[in-house]
This record gives C-alpha cells, sequence and structure tokens, in this order.
C-alpha cells in the first residue's frame, strides 16, 4: 500500500505515525525546509471549545495514543470586553509550544515518526494520483478543497503576534474583545513561561496595510507595556469542508476544515483527523463516520462565528456579563446539556436574524 501525504503539519504528522503503527511506511512530502512555523508561538487546548470531551489532553492520550507535554495547564481565564471582563477559574486546558524549537508539539511528533519527511518538497496532490494508492492532503492550505469545490470560509482574519516580556501567570490566559481595534476577531495573551508570552490579535475584513493600525490601537488602548522581543504576522483562515474523502484523496486538519471558524482552534482536531485517517486507510474504516462528531463541533464552531460576527461593543458586554452568570458557568466545565441549549439559542437566532434581514 502506498499512501503519500502532503504536508508535515499537526494532522500530517498525526496521521503518518498511525500508519507506521498500523504496519504502513508513508511518503511524507513538506515544502518547507523544517518542521513548524519560524516563529514560536503558544497553542491552547481549551476544555470548553471540543465538548463533550472534557480533557483533550486525556483523550489524545488514550483514544488516539498521542503522547503531548504541555508547558503549562490553564487554571484562570480573563476575558475583557469594551467595559465587561470575566474570570472563569478551575482546570480549563493547557499551554503547548508550537514552532521549531525542540520542545515544540510538532518535533514531539516528529520524534517517535520513523519515516523521513522529504523537505523542500512542493508537491500537487492530483500529480501524485497515478503513483500512490491514497493521498492525504494536510498542508494546511484551503488550496485543493477549494479545487474540488468543497470548500466554505467561516473566518479570515490577518493576525499580528509578538513575543513579550515582562512577568506572567502562567497559568493565566486573557482574550480581548473589541470591535474598535478587532472587529469581529479579538485578541489574547498566552504565557510561555513567567518571563514571557505570546501575544496576538487577529484582525478580520481588513486589507494588510491596515493591521498596524489596528494593533497599534489594541496595545494603546489596552495599556500593553511589555517589551515586544519578536513581531510576526500571518494571513488565517478556517472553513468548513464536506465531504472529507473524494475517491482515493482524504483531507485532513485545516485542510479538511477541522479548525474552528470562532476563536480558530485546531490542535485537537487537527491531530484527530491524522490517526482517523490513517484508521481509515489501513484498516478500511469509514472515515465520515469516524470524523462525523468533529464535523459537528466544527459546524456549532461556524454557528458561533457567526453569531460573533454580528456584536458590536455593547453586546459584546452583555455577552461577557452573561457567561458570568451562574446559569450558564458550567458551560467552562464540560456541561454538556449546557452547550447544547446555547448552541440551539444561536442557531434559532441566526435563523431568525437571516428572515429579519
Amino acid at each position: 500500500m502506498k499512501v503519500a501525504i502532503v504536508g508535515a503539519g499537526l494532522a500530517g504528522l498525526a496521521c503518518a505515525l498511525e500508519l507506521e503503527k498500523l504496519g504502513v511506511q508513508p511518503v511524507v512530502f513538506e515544502q518547507r525546509h523544517r518542521l513548524g512555523s519560524p516563529f514560536p508561538f503558544a497553542a491552547m487546548l481549551l476544555d470548553f471549545i471540543f465538548h463533550p470531551v472534557k480533557d483533550q489532553l486525556q483523550e489524545l492520550r488514550n483514544q488516539y495514543h498521542i503522547n503531548l507535554k504541555p508547558i503549562g495547564e490553564i487554571r484562570l481565564l480573563r476575558l475583557q470586553g469594551p467595559r465587561t471582563s470575566y474570570n472563569v477559574r478551575g482546570h480549563l486546558g493547557y499551554i503547548l509550544l508550537r514552532g521549531q524549537n525542540q520542545e515544540s508539539i510538532e518535533n514531539q511528533l516528529a520524534s517517535g515518526l520513523k519515516t523521513p519527511v522529504r523537505f523542500v518538497s512542493p508537491v500537487a496532490p492530483k500529480d501524485l494520483l497515478k503513483d500512490f494508492d491514497y493521498i492525504v492532503v494536510a498542508d494546511g492550505s484551503k488550496k485543493y478543497a477549494q479545487e474540488l469545490g468543497i470548500w466554505q470560509s467561516t473566518y479570515r482574519a490577518w493576525v499580528r503576534g509578538a513575543n513579550i516580556t515582562g512577568k506572567f501567570n502562567p497559568r493565566e490566559v486573557r482574550f480581548w474583545f473589541n470591535t474598535g481595534y478587532a472587529k469581529s476577531g479579538f485578541a489574547c495573551m498566552v504565557p510561555l513561561g513567567i518571563d514571557r508570552a505570546v501575544l496576538t490579535l487577529s484582525v478580520p475584513q481588513i486589507d494588510h496595510q491596515e493591521l498596524d493600525k489596528y494593533w497599534q490601537d489594541f496595545i494603546k488602548q489596552e495599556k500593553i507595556h511589555a517589551d515586544q522581543v519578536l513581531k510576526w504576522e500571518t494571513r488565517s483562515e478556517s472553513g468548513l469542508v464536506f465531504p472529507h474523502r473524494i475517491g482515493n484523496t482524504f483531507l485532513a486538519g485545516n485542510s479538511g476544515g477541522f479548525v474552528s471558524g470562532w476563536l480558530g482552534f485546531g490542535v485537537f482536531s487537527c491531530l484527530i483527523s491524522g490517526v482517523e485517517t490513517a484508521r481509515a486507510i489501513a484498516l478500511g474504516q469509514n472515515y465520515e463516520k469516524r470524523v462525523s462528531f468533529l464535523q459537528q463541533i466544527m459546524e456549532r464552531q461556524a454557528r458561533c462565528r457567526m453569531f460573533w460576527n454580528t456584536l458590536n461593543n455593547h453586546n459584546l458586554d452583555n455577552i461577557i456579563t452573561l457567561l458570568g452568570n451562574p446559569i450558564t458557568s458550567p458551560l467552562w466545565h464540560g456541561n454538556p446539556n449546557v452547550t447544547k441549549l446555547a448552541d440551539h439559542l444561536i442557531a434559532f437566532w441566526l435563523k431568525n436574524s437571516c428572515h429579519l434581514n
């Protein structure tokens, strides 16, 4: 069995590892010269994003045999609106390192891989069909899904990030929501330790040349005084994909629509999609059935994004106040009933909003 994997990101590496465990040695193509993005940043496993899973790290370990070492546990989540704030406490998830550092989760995954990655090898998936039995598209791009006509964009934004220095609570993550400097996007700060953190601003519906103005407005308005050691920026896009298999071609990771369209989370879902792709290929399992629960979560996140796009600053303050209400606070700690209720309310609101428009 000959399997080609296009992309050595999280989904591609997870797929390659699982294929090896199942007795298949794939060929992994990567267009960059090494694993991970050139700038280090922090990723989060926030448990409330992927209900009904209560602990994503434990789920990855127990169900998918992926053992990742986080750099910290999230015990405090600060939500800041234009005029209102709310703090969530308890076990909320984990912080993971991304990038080219040896401690990054990309390199953690690669350390267990026997298959050599073919770096600096840009390939078009359709050009591989004649030489391989199966193709896995996991290059993080929408390009191939768009060519197939199965991509539906849910969130497009320019992202500015900075590695900052100072004194930080290594278990505290902060989110800011303000249409003045983020439109319907968001800003967040994730610690890399007690003296470093990653600050990011994601702004949709702007041109690249506008990004610096929004960044400066954010820094000034939120009084961010930390030293910016390294700044970087990137174009981000997530979307929904269906179906996830076309003939002998499988789409995984962001290429398969497995990154949240609301807040951009995708480590957990990308890893799972990679593993499930490998199982579908090696064991003849039904890929669509295996990832159906992830698809439902992505659709729920897309509805959250559609709802969020309609909010003004007054609405944002009201939402943050509501999230701090004792009735909705179980949402943060894995109560599936509250999650379903919130989704039903959002779906109802979107349906009626469309009728009104």
